[in-house]
Formats: C-alpha cells, structure tokens, sequence
C-alpha cells in the first residue's frame, strides 16, 4: 500500500495528533501531504524532498482534486477521524473504506458511520482479518 500511494489527504486532528516536525524523518508516506483545516500553523512543519505539506482551507474536493495532480497514476490515502471520512464518503470520493476496529479503552469518540448519507452511498465486505486478538481490520468497498 504504501508504495502504490502517491499523496495523503489528512485530516487536521490527524496531523496534531502526532509531532508534525517529524512526518518528515519517520512518517511511513513520504509524499505531498494535504492537512484539511480551517487554520493552517503558524510554523510550517519540516519537509524533505518527498514529503511536502500543503494546508487546505477550502473542503475536501479541494484537497482530493490538489492531492490527485500530486499523485499522478498513483493511489491517494485518506487519514483522519470520522469527520475527515465522513466528508469523503459524502462527496462520494472514496472508493475503498480500510478501517481497523480497535477495543476502546479510555475516552469517546466520534461515530464514523454517523452523518453519512446511506440513501447514496452502500458497501460492499471485501475482506475482513483478524489481526490480533483486540484488532480487525475491515475492508469495505464503496459503492456509489
């Protein structure tokens, strides 16, 4: 996956969520890189010659339609929570939904199939596998 992938669109929370001077030494997709958000940072994260960061403050057909030119012939991945999903999915964007199902063990969350419009949009299980005894991973496809 990771090398058939030729950009990222990924949600703000995402991108706080870890140390974003250090995508640029360890983040195992070293490619353009496109943060939806309302607010870009102040400071400009480092980058390397692979991995460049775009902030998009104009909606996820925005980031997809920048991160498509980015990519070329290549696959584009979507990371973020359920907001950042739930706007792909409902601008029918997404083609294939990987979603690994961990154990909540401390603190909430948001619902990721909440706020989508299932009159549009229907999936289809393409693969499920049991990765460890507290993590599935969940392969859907999206049809439109």
């Amino acid at each position: 996956m990771i090398k058939n992938t030729g950009a990222v669109v990924m949600g703000k929370h995402a991108f706080e969520m870890g140390q974003p001077d250090s995508y640029a030494v360890d983040y195992e997709f070293q490619v353009p890189i496109f943060v939806l958000t309302h607010t870009p940072p102040k400071k400009h994260p480092k980058e390397t010659d692979t991995l460049k960061f775009t902030f998009v403050t104009d909606g996820i057909e925005s980031a997809i339609l920048q991160a498509k030119k980015a990519a070329g012939n290549k696959d584009i991945q979507v990371i973020g929570g359920a907001s950042t999903i739930q706007q792909c999915l409902n601008a029918g964007l997404c083609d294939q939904l990987h979603v690994d199902i961990v154990p909540i063990l401390l603190g909430k969350g948001l619902r990721l199939f909440e706020n989508i419009h299932t009159d549009k949009i229907k999936f289809e299980k393409i693969k499920i596998e049991e990765l460890t005894h507290i993590r599935t991973s969940l392969i859907l496809k999206v049809i439109k």
